[in-house]
């Protein structure tokens, strides 16, 4: 039975083995670490995916000629493999990378638990769950936003390759916060509710939800004043960065704040 594999990708990059982490100093070789990442990118879009050599190197040094290419993508590739399992006799087949022909993938079978699939399958899941138990599906929100713990790969944040998983994670975490921060609002949640859309803010200050969210939440705790200060932000946040106007859903809400409209009313739906 083969070792179990935990990786970190969300805001750090991190590995254990059947839950000893991994010490930095393993990664002997950068191109070791970036063929792992790399590999690890495919397996979020495909778990049984593999790519071609050529495209690999493509991706990873796009620079280098083809025989240096090969010949780097053979010493990362050995270096990966001792980093993961350093017992590992010369000719013995990995656990954990496979191969087809000259394609290559994390193996489908190996038990390797990744951050970033825990999170958007959780999102997936508590959005199933919303409309029979609503209750099971905050948990499950709260479980699943937890792990995101950052942007995915920081450390290779300027690669084309990672940069679409990113993005796709980064939307992700912002509309899973949004659809927890309404679960929670005619729940009582007011406050966890403010410290989602604070939290998205800081990431997006133009995810103009969160602002609706905000002023109910201010609102129904009483505290009109400051829900109506909320509008304003947006309104110049908007204004500033992007030369527009709030949408007519959130300026709605604020007039109907302004009248003192009961309660009942400013719920989201």
């Amino acid at each position: 039975m083969s070792d179990s594999l935990r990786v970190q990708t969300l805001g750090l990059f991190r590995v254990w083995i059947d839950g000893e982490p991994l010490p930095p100093v393993v990664w002997k070789r950068e191109k070791a670490q970036r063929l792992f990442q790399f590999l690890i990118t495919i397996r979020l879009n495909d778990s049984h995916q593999v790519m071609p050599k050529e495209r690999i190197v493509a991706e990873l040094w796009p620079s280098l000629d083809e025989k240096r290419a090969d010949r780097d993508f053979k010493v990362a590739l050995n270096a990966l493999n001792d980093a993961l399992q350093p017992d590992r006799s010369a000719r013995s087949l990995s656990t954990y990378i496979s191969r087809s022909g000259l394609a290559y993938g994390l193996d489908p079978d190996a038990d390797i638990v990744i951050d970033a699939a825990e999170f958007r399958d959780g999102l997936k899941r508590a959005a199933r769950l919303e409309a029979d138990d609503p209750d099971a599906a905050i948990e499950v929100y709260r479980a699943a936003l937890d792990l995101y713990q950052g942007d995915y790969l920081p450390d290779a944040l300027y690669e084309d390759w990672s940069s679409l998983e990113r993005e796709r994670l980064h939307t992700l975490y912002l509309s899973g916060a949004m659809r927890l921060a309404t679960l929670l609002v005619p729940r009582g949640g007011l406050q966890e509710a403010i410290q989602l859309c604070q939290s998205v803010l800081s990431l997006d200050r133009y995810w103009e939800e969160a602002y609706r969210i905000m002023m109910i939440s201010h609102a129904l705790r009483g505290n009109r004043p400051l829900a109506l200060r909320v509008y304003e932000q947006c309104r110049q946040t908007l204004r500033d960065g992007l030369d527009l106007e709030p949408m007519s859903a959130t300026t709605a809400l604020y007039r109907a704040i302004a009248r003192g409209d009961p309660p009942e009313a400013l719920l989201p739906r």
